[in-house]
């Protein structure tokens, strides 16, 4: 039985694409409700792999995973997608809906769930105007620049608030100081109690902001805490 404390546990875990060789193997994973982590790795170690499942995007080849205290070995389709409305993705591919405006794109999961038109307009003008994009609001995502639509997709993804926020490489597309704003964002919101896994390569944030490593390396998964990074010594992520 799984830990209610824990939002995703994951138990001898492995994957692999088609008949080539796994990805990863034997992933064990207790990630508590209301932690903060990041995820890192050499190009090619399953950081997206491993995000997927995460997010219920990928199946494992074998091992069991339980999110929000569900074994999704036994979740039917209706129960997988009540539980993706759950989570929060940034993709390293933006994949926002390139013929809506900006405005459009972030109030699109609380036009979903069904939220008044005044509360929308309310949240997603503040949460754009936190990410500098006042100016972009009804411009077309097409016209954006990948900082811009970097941004819009972080904003999507958090404007609902959701239990778990799971971003890959989100700071990739901006400079530091619309990163260290982005990863403020990030902050503010687990201190609301969101859980968050950001997979990222960039020291410079890891450094900045004190939270434990999940870092992927010979197709395994280590846990390093603040205190004990010096272990990492001189991989680069």
């Amino acid at each position: 039985m799984s830990d209610p404390n824990n939002i995703i546990e994951m138990n001898n875990v492995g994957i692999r694409y088609g008949q080539g060789p796994e990805i990863l193997s034997d992933i064990k994973l207790a990630l508590p409700r209301g932690s903060f982590h990041f995820l890192t790795g050499q190009s090619g170690a399953g950081k997206t792999s491993l995000l997927s499942l995460m997010y219920l995007a990928q199946k494992p080849s074998r091992g069991q995973i339980s999110v929000f205290n569900h074994n999704l070995s036994f979740a039917n389709r209706d129960q997988l997608a009540s539980l993706r409305r759950r989570i929060g993705v940034v993709f390293q591919d933006f994949r926002l809906i390139e013929h809506l405006s900006a405005f459009d794109n972030v109030a699109l999961p609380l036009r979903v769930s069904g939220m008044d038109e005044r509360e929308i307009r309310k949240r997603v003008t503040e949460l754009l105007t936190w990410v500098e994009l006042d100016a972009h609001m009804q411009d077309q995502t097409s016209i954006l620049s990948g900082g811009e639509k970097q941004r819009v997709a972080i904003a999507r993804a958090v404007i609902n608030r959701p239990d778990l926020l799971l971003a890959d490489e989100p700071t990739g597309n901006v400079d530091n100081i619309i990163a260290g704003k982005l990863m403020k964002l990030f902050v503010e919101l687990n201190k609301l109690g969101t859980t968050v896994v950001i997979a990222t390569h960039s020291d410079k944030i890891i450094n900045d902001f004190a939270y434990p490593r999940l870092h992927l390396q010979n197709r395994g998964l280590h846990i390093y805490y603040p205190s004990d990074m010096s272990a990492l010594g001189g991989v680069h992520v």
